[in-house]
């Protein structure tokens, strides 16, 4: 098994490959965007935002969401004073959870 070092010092970057002789690699900028890819097949799901914020005005100790993404998401929940608060996450399927804290608050839940 080779072991690969490898030093970033802004440009040049050196790369040692089992204590052989370093190996020199210039890095240059990426190159312009290519052309936009075809459309998917007829009724195939395309995601164009695998995120949603649910903004919870009214302080409440449970709240439920309806975010509609068909999956299980990740959450973080921050109160209006911008604290990220824990609490426990539910989710009776792919598009809602249920989220229940120890104390009423309001403020926001990003989920992605």
């Amino acid at each position: 098994m080779s072991k690969v070092v490898v030093e970033v010092n802004e440009n040049p970057v050196g790369v040692t490959v089992d204590n052989s002789t370093p190996v020199t690699v210039t890095l240059g900028t990426s190159g312009p965007q290519g052309p936009q890819g075809e459309p998917g097949a007829p009724g195939e799901v395309l995601y164009s935002d695998l995120s949603y914020v649910h903004i919870q005005n009214v302080a409440q100790s449970t709240w439920n969401i309806t975010h509609g993404l068909q999956f299980v998401p990740n959450i973080t929940v921050i109160d209006s004073a911008g604290t990220v608060v824990e609490g426990s996450y539910e989710y009776p399927n792919n598009n809602s959870v249920v989220l229940t804290f120890s104390n009423p608050f309001s403020g926001k839940a990003y989920l992605s």
